[in-house]
């Protein structure tokens, strides 16, 4: 068993613990809730990978070992129960921003817009600007029962409007936490094939899935996507090694991977790291077992947090997302603006990520991937923070 109740001093090692995203109580425990990482320990099947390649005295320039993408291909069967990914399909990243941004300038040209769901990932917010294009947003909406969707008519006019050509999806989505199911991609699909729209598909959270829903890869819903869809995945999230830029892209279509590698390259640094693509050999040829547990305490984490929000802070709303390992909190009911509710947060020591960093406003992305312990501290924070 692995110890996720264990407490880890980050502190001086950790962007998430030393630069909080706003001013905090120096008088209370520190409470970090909002970037995405983990505060548990990196698995040994990590760390042994790393530490038996540094063995070895040299660490010249080197091709990526062809380990890299056979061991992605083997966690993608055993995890995902795809069979037909080949090697050659895979080609490492540095970064997954990096790798998306290499995507939007292989599909577009400078000025052009790129569709983007709202709320989104901020990484889609900085990198389409740094790479010259312009977001062009279209929000998901609620159905009766709360559930995030997308909206297929107004994706359809901004197509159309905008003149798109490339849609970034992302799925488990970040930051709602929902997981697309084979319909809504078909639907996806068929509305791309129509105005001839290429995919980007960030799947980084695909590892963080929570029955009954099930992660579908969106280059295989359908003919179209198949040969459609740049997707981009890493070992980032699921064995906390966003430190080590440990990223790689999936794509299925010759002309459309030989033009996205030739674009990948043009920056003269995505190249292997030597030392990233040993922990992620590592992580998936040993990591299996430390996946499933790591599931399963955050999941239990996400439980007892809802429980305790629904019982306890009933002007907040919360909602067990399908994936990822964050809570999409609903603050509509607390009368709080956004910077109130963030001053009152950190009077606690508590930090939690904004809606505004997603492009949205009410709503909070509480991050559950750490100790029991920690996140009873932080409801209770919480619930402080708004009595």
């Amino acid at each position: 068993m692995y110890q996720f109740d264990q407490i880890i001093d980050r502190r001086g090692y950790s962007s998430k613990w030393d630069k909080p995203l706003y001013p905090v109580a120096q008088d209370k425990p520190l409470i970090p809730m909002w970037i995405a990482d983990m505060d548990f320990a990196t698995p040994p099947c990590v760390t042994d990978a790393i530490r038996q390649r540094l063995e070895h005295p040299t660490f010249g320039y080197c091709d990526t070992d062809p380990r890299f993408a056979q061991a992605v291909v083997d966690w993608a069967r055993a995890r995902r129960g795809v069979t037909d990914l080949k090697p050659e399909y895979v080609q490492c990243q540095n970064s997954t921003v990096g790798a998306i941004v290499a995507a939007i300038k292989t599909l577009t040209q400078p000025g052009e817009g790129v569709l983007v769901h709202l709320p989104n990932y901020t990484g889609f917010t900085y990198g389409i600007a740094d790479a010259g294009r312009r977001l062009v947003g279209t929000p998901l909406v609620r159905d009766e029962q709360g559930v995030f969707r997308m909206d297929l008519a107004d994706m359809e006019e901004k197509i159309r409007a905008e003149k798109i050509r490339c849609l970034i999806l992302c799925s488990p989505h970040n930051p709602t936490g929902r997981v697309w199911t084979q319909q809504e991609l078909e639907q996806v699909s068929e509305l791309c094939e129509k105005y001839g729209v290429y995919i980007i598909s960030d799947e980084v959270w695909a590892d963080f899935v929570f029955a009954p829903a099930r992660q579908i890869a969106t280059a295989l819903a359908t003919d179209y996507t198949r040969s459609h869809t740049i997707a981009t995945y890493g070992a980032t999230k699921t064995f906390n090694l966003a430190g080590l830029r440990a990223a790689y892209s999936i794509v299925y279509d010759d002309q459309l991977r030989a033009a996205y590698q030739k674009k990948s390259a043009e920056n003269h640094y995505n190249v292997p790291n030597t030392l990233s693509v040993a922990a992620v050999i590592g992580a998936y040829t040993g990591g299996g077992e430390y996946a499933d547990q790591l599931v399963a305490y955050i999941y239990e984490n996400m439980k007892a947090a809802h429980e305790y929000i629904c019982r306890e802070i009933p002007q907040v709303a919360s909602y067990l997302p399908e994936g990822t390992y964050t809570l999409w909190l609903d603050f509509g009911g607390t009368g709080l603006s956004d910077e109130e509710a963030m001053k009152r947060m950190g009077a606690q020591g508590l930090v939690m990520s904004p809606a505004s960093e997603y492009n949205g406003s009410g709503w909070f992305r509480m991050n559950m991937a750490c100790p029991r312990s920690q996140v009873e501290q932080a409801l209770k924070a919480l619930k402080a923070a708004l009595a």
